[in-house]
Formats: C-alpha cells, structure tokens, sequence
C-alpha cells in the first residue's frame, strides 16, 4: 500500500478493485499486472487486482498467477465465459465477494490484458471520485511496436477535445461499487460494446460522469480481433484507410 495522495482523508472510497479480462494474452499479462502493481504504489488504500482468464489455450493463466507483486493483492480466476462483458463482470464479483464489508465503498477501476497502465493511473482516478461515480478515459498506442502509419492515422481521426472526449472503452473506465451495482454491472450478453452499455446506464440513472483526458492508458495496435467489431476490428479497418486518413489531415 502506497502514500501518494496527501492521506487517506482525501479519499472517498476505502478499498481499489481492478478488474482485467484476459483471453490467450501470454504475451502481455505480465506487464499488465506489473504496471497495476506500480500504480497501486501511488494510493493510500488497499488495491485487490482480479485477473479473470478467460477460455485461455496459452499460459496466461499460469503466467498472471506466478506473476509477483509488491503493491496489492492479485487474484488469478478462470473460466469460460466466452465474452469480455461476461468476464469482466466474473472479476469483479470476485473481487467484491472477496473483501470485507468495512471495505465499502470500493472503487472499480478496468483495464484489458493489453494495457498498460501509468502509475498516476489509480491515484487519479481516486482523486476524480471525490466528485464522480464514473469516469471513463482515452487510450493510446503503444508507439515503439506501432507501425508509425497506424500511429499517425490513429492520432489523427482520435478525437479529443481538451480535457474532454467522447469515447468510452472497457479499458480504461472507473467506477464506483454501489453505482455499478445499481446499473447491474457489466453486460455479460454483450460481445463486443459491453463498456457502452454500462456507460449509459450509468448516465441513464443520473450518476454522475465524467469523460477525461486526464485519465489515460497505452494499449497494443493489434488488428486481429478476437470478436468482430471490437477495437482491433477498429484499428484493422482505420489500417486500411491509412493512406487517404493521413492524406486528408496533412
């Protein structure tokens, strides 16, 4: 448990939980969890890290499990869900089911297998929950194994306003337990979208959100998508139109 925020007075929510879906992400698990690890280091409250491996055919769930961290509890659990939706919302059962009550309320930050988190990542979210119930952030390539095409084009056509954006992704959102308990949690019917769901019941019901720039993780630039219509099924089409993309904003 870290002391990065000026004291534990500060903090609205007395427990972090992060839950990460992961499906035959071998190559990437580990420094998921690590950086999570880091990021824990910067709050002053207790952080429990769900991994939820999901129908997996490589090591990602012996790699997570055998993975060490310094910062915060991690939890490796698995299944076969065969949606993230579905596997999110495995995660984070577990990782409620597994705290003490005193632990309310609790603060559910997400991210995906793929990602890798800042180590300011937690202790902003924490610090935009004395005011919020959701926040959802951007992301951004990870520039050293992006093709610089793709990462141009991205960079372009990603559209942010300021402090401010219009996206939502499962990947980086944040919300607080008794909110996402009340919108009935992640949609596990869903295949791919499961983050825009839960984004507009949240608004529906009048809990208060924010989308911020403030609030930021580095993804992978993959284009093969497990699911149809997921982000990499984004990046591969954005990938196709790379040439006219950058074109059109010379």
């Amino acid at each position: 448990m870290g002391t990065g925020v000026d004291g534990e007075d500060r903090m609205r929510h007395h427990h972090v939980v992060v839950a990460i879906p992961a499906r035959d992400e071998a190559a990437s698990i580990r420094s998921c969890i690590r950086s999570v690890d880091q990021a824990a280091a910067e709050v002053p409250v207790p952080v429990l890290m769900v991994v939820a491996a999901d129908s997996c055919r490589d090591e990602t769930f012996a790699l997570a499990r055998d993975t060490p961290t310094e910062f915060c509890r991690l939890a490796v659990i698995g299944g076969n869900w065969g949606r993230a939706g579905a596997a999110r919302a495995a995660a984070v059962r577990h990782a409620l089911d597994s705290l003490p009550a005193r632990a309310e309320p609790v603060w559910i930050a997400n991210t995906d297998a793929d990602c890798i988190v800042p180590k300011s990542w937690l202790q902003t979210q924490l610090e935009l929950a004395t005011s919020l119930d959701v926040v959802a952030g951007i992301v951004e390539l990870d520039r050293e194994s992006t093709a610089p095409a793709m990462f141009g084009a991205f960079t372009a056509t990603y559209i942010l306003d300021g402090e401010n954006h219009g996206h939502v992704h499962g990947a980086n959102i944040g919300v607080c337990s008794a909110a996402y308990l009340e919108a009935g949690g992640w949609c596990k019917q869903a295949v791919v979208g499961e983050d825009h769901v839960l984004w507009n019941s949240l608004r529906e019901l009048g809990h208060r959100a924010r989308q911020t720039t403030m609030l930021r993780v580095i993804t992978s630039a993959r284009t093969r998508s497990r699911v149809v219509g997921g982000f990499a099924t984004n990046l591969d089409n954005l990938d196709s139109q790379t040439p006219s993309l950058l074109a059109a904003h010379v």
